[in-house]
């Protein structure tokens, strides 16, 4: 559990979610079941983990920019040109 609580808390850091956004769009999870988690009250089955898991997997952005996906928030700048420049 302790290891399913820290990949759910370093891919929210990364990708800038709640880890009650993610349990909520991953397994459509009550606002409060996170802390439940936490706090000891509570904890999933292996099904659900998996789901999240792979919820995690497909939607993160460094898996995005790996496959060459780009996102308005990650897009390189473009350098300014000149006015008159062709």
């Amino acid at each position: 559990m302790e290891q399913l609580i820290s990949d759910i808390e370093a891919y929210c850091a990364r990708e800038g979610v709640s880890p009650q956004k993610l349990l909520r769009d991953a397994i459509n999870a009550q606002w409060g079941q996170w802390q439940k988690w936490k706090d000891g009250e509570a904890s999933p089955t292996m099904k659900v983990a998996d789901r999240i898991r792979e919820y995690m997997k497909q939607n993160s952005s460094v898996h995005a920019i790996a496959r060459g996906d780009s996102t308005p928030s990650r897009q390189p700048r473009q350098p300014k040109r000149k006015a008159g420049a062709a």
